[in-house]
């Protein structure tokens, strides 16, 4: 095993060229299926950079604003009052609560699908907001579902259907897309929950779609970096906003750094862009450097899992040795 995990794929990029591919460990344990970069991973909420580029796209094409009120695409969707836009949702200060889903009990099989009805319902239902919109950041889920939710209501098309056509395609992410859609697997992965690793059954990719439902290679999401910031993926001033953090009610920005769909902080003393995902069976983390153009992207398919194996080390490590390079 590599980093104590049963696979890692990492990869890195350079001025969009792929400098660096490689897989180690094994897909498949109890089969000895050896990782490739080609292997398609679960890259969960490195999803959300998808979503909010989704939303820049339709705000070009004037389908939207991001100041726009979400119950306006998603009028089933009930806000008790609160004005929730999709800048909000899309920074994580709408103070919409984390999941769409009660936690619980009875709990949810979360490994079975849901439908767009049993999604609003769930977040009909109970508390909807920790806090008053604009006023903290917290990390929402539900907040993307809904987002997606919004997408899927504005182009009359799902959400993998607008991923497949006006990204992957386009884009040549040709191992890229929402899991087990457009050929694609819904990929089993591992976790460490109690001292020995077991396969840890998927979400059904209904249950998370806009929020972390994607599945990609290391590879295509250190491209995807490249595209996204010189404007093959959307126009410059879209990608500005994308990676401008957003502010609080009160004019003071939300120390978490968060922008729209992505992280922007100084790294190792240089600007980047970043997320990262855990979800059942995997582990994320893209890092993107904008004045060295150098995009760095792990996957692992192990979570929960061993200090040791988390993919922001790993790709840490890789970003010391690859803008140490003349």
């Amino acid at each position: 095993m590599i980093a104590g995990v049963p696979a890692v794929q990492i990869a890195v990029s350079q001025r969009g060229r792929v400098i660096y591919s490689e897989a180690f460990g094994m897909t498949d344990q109890e089969s000895a299926t050896a990782a490739t970069p080609r292997s398609v991973l679960q890259i969960a909420s490195v999803t959300k950079q998808f979503t909010a580029a989704a939303i820049l796209r339709l705000a070009e094409r004037g389908a939207l604003t991001l100041d726009d009120r979400i119950e306006k695409f998603v009028p089933e969707f009930n806000p008790r009052g609160a004005t929730i836009t999709l800048r909000r949702l899309l920074s994580h200060t709408s103070g919409v609560r984390r999941e769409w889903f009660p936690p619980g009990p009875p709990w949810l099989d979360l490994t079975a699908p849901v439908t767009r009805e049993q999604t609003i319902k769930g977040l009909n239902n109970g508390q909807l907001l920790d806090f008053p919109p604009g006023t903290k950041w917290s990390y929402s889920n539900a907040g993307y579902m809904l987002l997606g939710l919004a997408i899927e209501s504005i182009t009359g098309r799902s959400f993998a259907d607008f991923i497949h056509h006006e990204f992957a395609l386009p884009l040549g992410l040709i191992d890229t897309g929402v899991c087990a859609t457009s050929n694609l697997p819904l990929p089993e992965g591992y976790g460490l929950p109690t001292g020995m690793w077991m396969r840890m059954p998927p979400l059904h990719t209904s249950v998370v779609l806009s929020a972390g439902g994607v599945c990609s290679t290391a590879s295509d999401l250190a491209r995807w970096s490249h595209l996204l910031a010189i404007g093959h993926a959307m126009l410059p001033a879209s990608y500005a906003a994308m990676t401008t953090p957003v502010g609080l009610e009160n004019s003071t920005a939300a120390s978490s750094g968060y922008a729209l769909g992505v992280i922007v902080q100084k790294i190792l003393g240089y600007p980047a862009v970043w997320h990262d995902g855990a979800i059942n069976g995997f582990r994320s983390f893209l890092l993107y450097f904008p004045e060295q153009d150098v995009a760095i992207a792990v996957i692992t398919n192990a979570f929960p899992s061993p200090a040791g194996g988390n993919p922001q080390l790993i790709a840490m490590a890789v970003a010391n040795a690859a803008l140490a390079t003349p």
